[in-house]
């Protein structure tokens, strides 16, 4: 894949979000995608919903799920029905503030040319738009669905964006890098390749990105490249809050958004 051509950030238009699925570029920033007060009604609402917790050592809540703790232990069929519930609990979020999830595909299909929708399989329907409230770390990881999920129809994609809604910020720290190393692990065939706590190896000699969280903006980057999230200090009673999907690039040049 090629190397950045800018560690920097730019704004959404057709041919940045060519440069960042190419990955010539560190990230984009969509400035005010929310108000203020939008930001406030989705904070308050994500901690009123049905929050759960990964089986990690960092208290990391969210609502929805992951595609990606489907693709060995449970079926595609577990995962398209579950995929029904998770998105009514962070549609019940959306009705007490406002969709972020539709707002964010707006703006896409503003600039791309080719359909942008979600990821489905036989027809069905993935889920996108996992809401998260930390201000713990998360672990160096990539997020790759040819490797993550290779017998899902999101194996075909050749390139995958992170983007994330930012509703509430930390007070310090939780700063997001970006190293600019895109994975391409050896796979043997029926071993789970790992793709969390990776070896800081990976990082060594690259050229990274640090962005910060700030409230009503969207930032959105290449998962391929290795990344983690530093904690931090929360404001009194708040947390780092979030939503977000991935964005997968179809060899038809749709545009495909999963959770």
């Amino acid at each position: 894949m090629s190397t950045w051509t800018s560690a920097q950030e730019y704004e959404l238009t057709e041919e940045n979000l060519r440069l960042l699925l190419d990955n010539k570029i560190a990230a984009i920033r969509i400035r005010g995608f929310a108000t203020p007060k939008e930001c406030a009604r989705f904070a308050a609402a994500a901690k009123k919903g049905n929050m759960q917790y990964y089986n990690v050592s960092d208290r990391i809540g969210f609502i929805g799920l992951a595609q990606y703790q489907y693709r060995w232990t449970k079926t595609k069929q577990e995962f398209l029905d579950d995929a029904v519930k998770a998105q009514a609990d962070v549609q019940a979020v959306f009705n007490d503030s406002f969709d972020a999830l539709s707002r964010l595909l707006e703006r896409l299909r503003a600039v791309w040319p080719q359909p942008v929708e979600l990821a489905n399989e036989g027809g069905r329907e993935y889920f996108a738009g996992i809401i998260r409230s930390t201000s713990d770390k998360i672990d160096l990881h990539v997020d790759w669905a040819p490797v993550n999920s290779p017998d899902y129809a999101i194996g075909a994609i050749d390139a995958q964006l992170g983007w994330n809604f930012f509703a509430e910020e930390l007070e310090s720290g939780g700063h997001t890098t970006v190293h600019n190393n895109p994975w391409s692990p050896e796979v043997v065939q029926g071993e789970i390749p790992k793709s969390y706590g990776l070896d800081r190896a990976l990082t060594e000699g690259v050229p990274n990105f640090v962005y910060r969280a700030t409230t009503g903006d969207v930032v959105i980057f290449n998962t391929r490249n290795p990344h983690e999230i530093a904690p931090g200090t929360a404001k009194p009673g708040g947390s780092r809050v979030s939503i977000g999907s991935f964005v997968g690039r179809m060899p038809d040049n749709r545009l495909v958004l999963w959770a």
